[in-house]
């Protein structure tokens, strides 16, 4: 779908958590699950132009920890409940239904947009024509923040130019990234680009330039 009219990653990201939401408040039997939603989450749900007016702006983290707060509270409203509450009869979609299907259509929306997400990805001019550099990061901190190696593959770029298992990455491409959440690290770009990385290693600062290739 043409950019001015689609879905963001941000936006489908929100409305996960908007339809999480929701659903809380039907599960629950609020007689007005909208108004229970509020006005916060409506653009979410709704997406649409009210989506892309509202929805933008933020970083990755900030919708992913929406998401985040949105599922801990559903966890924590099955949790409190058992089988019979879920297999109960309930009017929806004017016939009649109960929580499971409704959970169902919950999960259900949910696969349908990480497909889009992916879509979106594929037109990321970064990643078309990505490359490889043979190594694998995570986050630092229980919280996501910072970036450090975790696994270098043999005979790989970042192998041959000296990254190892351990590394902490205090810079990359010049950048600060010790108090950046990990999952905005821009690490895919195409075959054929050169990032730079400072590290601490043992004590001492190390810095490293890895050109990715094409995978296979």
């Amino acid at each position: 779908m043409p950019e001015p009219y689609g879905n963001s990653v941000g936006m489908l990201l929100e409305h996960f958590a908007a339809v999480e939401r929701i659903y809380q408040h039907i599960s629950l039997g609020h007689p007005d699950p909208d108004e229970a939603l509020g006005e916060r989450w409506m653009p979410g749900l709704m997406l649409g132009d009210l989506g892309r007016e509202h929805i933008r702006g933020h970083r990755l983290s900030y919708y992913l920890r929406n998401l985040e707060e949105a599922r801990a509270e559903t966890l924590e409203l099955f949790r409190a409940r058992d089988d019979a509450w879920l297999e109960e009869p309930l009017p929806f979609w004017g016939q009649t239904g109960n929580r499971s299907f409704m959970w169902f259509h919950v999960l259900e929306d949910e696969i349908n947009h990480r497909g889009q997400i992916r879509m979106l990805r594929q037109h990321m001019p970064r990643l078309k024509g990505r490359g490889m550099m043979g190594a694998q990061f995570a986050a630092v901190t229980p919280d996501g923040l910072g970036m450090q190696c975790v696994h270098v593959w043999d005979d790989s770029p970042a192998q041959q130019a000296g990254l190892q298992r351990g590394d902490t990455v205090l810079e990359y491409d010049g950048h600060d990234v010790t108090q950046t959440p990990y999952m905005e690290v821009p690490l895919e770009r195409p075959a054929g680009v050169k990032s730079r990385f400072r590290v601490k290693r043992d004590g001492a600062i190390l810095e490293f330039g890895v050109e990715r290739v094409r995978p296979g």
